[in-house]
């Protein structure tokens, strides 16, 4: 590592001249250098930041509340304060405990009716994997095709040249549309008032998204919220978010206390971790090259200036 020393010194003559190196016959190709993806953790060996213990108390709190009025639950921080990894955590103790918990990523879709749409198709499909909660899914699903009127007309053409198949769909679809969203909502109360245990839908990443795409994901947690048995786990940048939900005078963050029933802050990952993970991470790309030695840090405070001071 003198050469990385020398950059960084401040010493600008010019560097010792190598030795010359004897060239040596058949040896072994080099092993390619690898870099680990800055990707969220998934079990609780991986935790370096020490959440494991935080994001248990966090599903416990989550199993504690009664959830039969439906509940929403959110865990905030800035962008890239392991957010992600702090739920796999937190799921790993809801599922250990026989609930079940669904995603629904907002970011494949735009637009308050897609968006809605997309939410129910997903979750039913999600609930229809599970034997316990097919049902569910089917009532969640008319519910749903009630709720979006007949926004899938577009397509109902090249359904009905298919024979006698597609006007059976066409005819559910405009049943449902006169027995109205009210009914079909009722039926999908009652079957989630008997389930055993609550159902986690995990939003994540929200605070990646557009300003209009916040709100309108916000509006869907607002229209069903109140289902029971249904827990919304949010993560996403508190800043973030207040500043889209703020309008007309009104605070963003009042907007946010209407709606969530717990909050946990993350706090910001401490320097000498981040530090610790960074030398870490050079020290492992660096395997596969001869006598790098160590990573000095010895070097660190001269090239890089912490971003909380």
């Amino acid at each position: 590592m003198n050469w990385f020393k020398h950059i960084f010194s401040g010493d600008h003559s010019p560097p010792e001249s190598p030795a010359p190196v004897t060239k040596v016959e058949n040896r072994e190709p080099r092993r390619q250098p690898t870099i680990a993806a800055d990707n969220p953790i998934a079990s609780e060996s991986d935790d370096a930041l020490n959440r494991t213990t935080m994001a248990h108390s966090f599903a416990d709190q989550i199993q504690a509340i009664d959830a039969r009025n439906g509940l929403v639950v959110g865990v905030l921080g800035p962008w890239g304060s392991g957010k992600t990894s702090f739920v796999n955590l937190a799921r790993r103790n809801l599922e250990d405990a026989g609930i079940a918990v669904l995603d629904f990523n907002p970011w494949m879709f735009s637009g308050a009716d897609q968006l809605v749409q997309a939410f129910f198709v997903e979750l039913t499909a999600q609930l229809k994997l599970r034997p316990d909660f097919a049902e569910i899914g089917g009532l969640i699903e008319d519910y749903g095709e009630a709720f979006s009127g007949l926004g899938w007309l577009p397509f109902v053409g090249p359904w009905i040249e298919r024979g006698h198949k597609a006007t059976g769909i066409l005819a559910k679809l405009l049943q449902s549309k006169k027995e109205g969203a009210g009914q079909r909502r009722a039926k999908v109360t009652r079957a989630l008032t008997d389930i055993p245990a609550p159902i986690v839908v995990v939003l994540d990443d929200i605070d990646r998204l557009t300003t209009p795409e916040i709100r309108d994901v916000f509006k869907l947690v607002r229209l069903t919220a109140n289902f029971p048995n249904i827990v919304y786990l949010l993560a996403f940048d508190r800043v973030r978010v207040e500043q889209a939900l703020g309008e007309q005078g009104i605070p963003g963050r009042d907007y946010l206390e209407k709606i969530l029933q717990i909050g946990v802050d993350l706090p910001a990952v401490p320097f000498d971790v981040l530090n610790s993970q960074i030398f870490t991470g050079i020290d492992g790309a660096l395997v596969g090259i001869e006598k790098p030695g160590d990573f000095d840090s010895n070097v660190w405070p001269d090239v890089f200036i912490p971003p909380y001071s």
